[in-house]
C-alpha cells in the first residue's frame, strides 16, 4: 500500500499512512504490557500455590489465545500497510479475527474494491447487523465522519457502531432485510401508489441529510434497499454489487442512465445535489412505474443518442413521456423534474414532496382495502414469501410447481422479488394494468403458465393474508374486496 501510493506520487498519504500504522502499535504497546502483567500473575500464583492447576491451566490457555489473535492482527496489519504480504483472499480472515470477540461474521453481502460488507450475529445480543469492513486504512471520509455517528432516519442506514484502533476498519450498520431497486427493477414495475410513496420518503431522507450538511452525491439505485415492508433505505456508502464482468463501458452506461445533465458537463462547477437528486427522483419515478429506464439502449452509444434526443427534440420528448401512459398532473411533475436546466426543476426536494402529496392517488375502495391488507402483512412477517410458496407447492401438487420454479429452497433474491410479483397481480386498477398483467408472463418460470396457475397464485395469496392481515377478522369488507380483486385480475390475465 505505501509503495503504490509512493508510485503514484501521493507522498503526503504515504506519510499519513505509515503514521497511523505507528500510532495504533502504541495501543499495541498497551495491550501488550497488560499480557506480560497477567503472566506475571499467573506465575506469581503458581509459585504461591494459591490456585489449583486446572485454573491455572484455563488462565493461561486464555492469555495463549489473546497473544496469537493480538499477534496474527499485527502481522496482517504490518504486512497490509508495509506492502510486505497482501492477498484479497486473506481478508475475510484478518475481519473474523478482529471481530471474533463480539460478532459470528456469517456471509458476504456484497464487495467491491475498497470494501466488503458481512451479515453478521452480535454475541451479546443475538442481533443481525452489517459489518462493513474497509479495504483502505482511511475510515471514513471527512465529510462523513463527523455527522455519520448521528444519522438518526427512517430511511438512512444507521451505523451502530465502528471499530477502528486497527486495521480493517469495520463500521456496525443496521441490518435490512431487503432487496436493492436495482435488483428489484428486474421483475418490471412497481404500482403507481407505491412508486409515490417510495419517492417521498426518499425525498425525505435526501433532505434530512442535506440539513446535515451532506450532499449525497452518485445515488443510484444500487445504493437504495426496498426493505420487507416495501420502504426505502438509503446507504450513505456503496451497496457493492458484484463486479465480476462489470466493465468501464458498463460503469459508464451506468452514469448514463441515471446522471444528471450537469453532473456530465465537463464545465459543471458548484453542482446543487438538490437539484441533481430531483433529476434523479425523476428517472426513479419514471423507470418504477414503467418497467423500464427512460434513458435506454444496449450499448453506450444508444444510450448517449437517446438522452441527446430526449434533451434536443421536444416532440420525441413528450412521447417518451406520453408513452408512460400517466396522468397529466403526474405527466407534468416528471417534466418538471427531467429538465436539462435545474433551474427549471423544483425549488427543493421539500416543494416537490408536496407536489407528490397532493396527488391522488388512490383508487377504488376494493383495491385500497386489498392494498392495505397486502402491506399489513409484509410488515408482520420478514419472510411470508417462504410460507407462501409451502403453502402453494403443498395444495397443489398436481400442477408440480416445485419443479417448475426450481428444486430446493427457494433463494432470497427470489422470494423478495415476489412481493412486488404479487403487487403487480392485485394493481387491477392501473391505466396500464393490462399491459402490465401481459409482462408477467416474460418472468423466468412463468412462460407456460396457465390461468388456473394464476388462479392458484392468487387464492393461495388470499389464503396468506386472511392468516397474516390481523384485521381481517374485524372488517368483513377485507375478505369482499379480495374476492373482488382476484376476479378482476384474472379477467384481465
Amino acid at each position: 500500500m505505501i509503495k503504490e501510493l509512493v508510485q503514484d506520487g501521493k507522498i503526503e498519504e504515504a506519510l499519513d499512512a505509515l503514521l497511523k500504522l505507528l500510532e495504533s502499535m502504541e495501543a499495541d504497546a498497551n495491550t501488550l504490557a497488560l499480557l506480560r502483567s497477567r503472566l506475571a500473575q499467573l506465575e506469581e500464583k503458581r509459585l504461591k500455590k494459591v490456585a489449583k492447576q486446572e485454573d491455572l491451566d484455563t488462565e493461561m490457555n486464555r492469555i495463549t489465545d489473546s497473544f496469537l489473535y493480538f499477534y496474527e492482527n499485527l502481522e496482517e496489519r504490518v504486512n497490509t500497510v508495509l506492502d510486505l504480504k497482501y492477498d484479497v483472499n486473506d481478508f475475510d480472515k484478518q475481519v473474523q479475527l478482529k471481530m471474533m470477540r463480539h460478532f459470528d461474521i456469517q456471509e458476504v453481502l456484497g464487495s467491491g474494491t475498497s470494501a466488503v460488507i458481512y451479515r453478521a450475529r452480535e454475541l451479546s445480543s443475538g442481533k443481525t447487523v452489517a459489518v462493513r469492513a474497509l479495504k483502505d486504512i482511511k475510515p471514513l471520509p471527512n465529510t462523513l465522519s463527523s455527522i455519520v455517528y448521528r444519522l438518526k432516519h427512517r430511511n438512512i442506514i444507521e451505523v451502530l457502531s465502528s471499530y477502528e484502533s486497527d486495521i480493517p476498519f469495520c463500521l456496525v450498520l443496521e441490518y435490512i432485510n431487503g432487496i436493492t431497486l436495482d435488483k428489484l427493477l428486474e421483475v418490471g414495475y412497481i404500482p403507481r401508489r407505491d412508486t409515490i410513496s417510495i419517492i417521498r420518503q426518499l425525498c425525505d431522507g435526501l433532505y434530512y441529510l442535506q440539513n446535515l450538511g451532506v450532499d449525497l452525491k452518485n445515488l443510484r439505485p444500487s445504493k437504495i434497499i426496498i426493505d420487507h415492508e416495501l420502504k426505502p433505505v438509503i446507504s450513505v456508502f456503496e451497496i457493492f454489487k458484484d463486479m465480476r464482468g462489470f466493465s468501464r463501458l458498463d460503469k459508464i452506461k451506468d452514469d448514463l442512465i441515471y446522471s444528471s445533465p450537469e453532473e456530465l458537463s465537463v464545465e459543471a462547477e458548484n453542482i446543487d445535489y438538490d437539484k441533481v437528486n430531483q433529476f434523479l427522483m425523476g428517472l426513479l419515478m419514471y423507470e418504477m412505474m414503467t418497467g423500464c429506464p427512460l434513458f435506454r439502449g444496449n450499448t453506450v452509444e444508444e444510450v448517449m443518442d437517446h438522452r441527446r434526443q430526449f434533451f434536443s427534440k421536444p416532440v420525441f420528448r413528450r412521447g417518451v413521456l406520453k408513452a408512460a401512459n400517466l396522468p397529466k398532473k403526474l405527466q407534468d411533475i416528471l417534466d418538471r423534474l427531467l429538465q436539462e436546466d435545474p433551474n427549471k426543476r423544483y425549488s427543493n426536494l421539500v416543494e416537490l414532496d408536496k407536489e407528490l402529496y397532493r396527488l391522488p392517488i388512490h383508487g377504488e375502495r376494493s383495491t385500497e382495502l386489498v392494498h392495505e391488507s397486502y402491506l399489513r402483512c409484509c410488515a408482520k412477517s420478514k419472510d411470508f414469501i417462504s410460507s407462501f410458496y409451502v403453502r402453494l407447492f403443498q395444495e397443489h401438487p398436481e400442477r408440480d410447481y416445485a419443479k417448475r420454479f426450481g428444486e430446493g429452497p427457494v433463494s432470497k433474491r427470489t422470494r423478495k422479488k415476489l412481493r412486488v410479483m404479487l403487487l403487480q397481480l392485485i394493481d387491477v386498477d392501473n391505466p396500464n394494468a393490462l399491459a402490465n398483467f401481459a409482462l408477467i408472463k416474460q418472468y423466468s418460470g412463468h412462460a407456460g403458465l396457465e390461468m388456473q396457475d394464476f388462479s392458484n397464485f392468487l387464492q393461495t395469496l388470499k389464503a396468506e393474508m386472511q392468516e397474516n392481515d390481523f384485521y381481517w377478522k374485524r372488517d368483513p369488507a377485507i375478505g369482499k374486496a379480495w374476492d373482488d380483486v382476484i376476479q378482476q385480475a384474472l379477467d384481465k390475465l
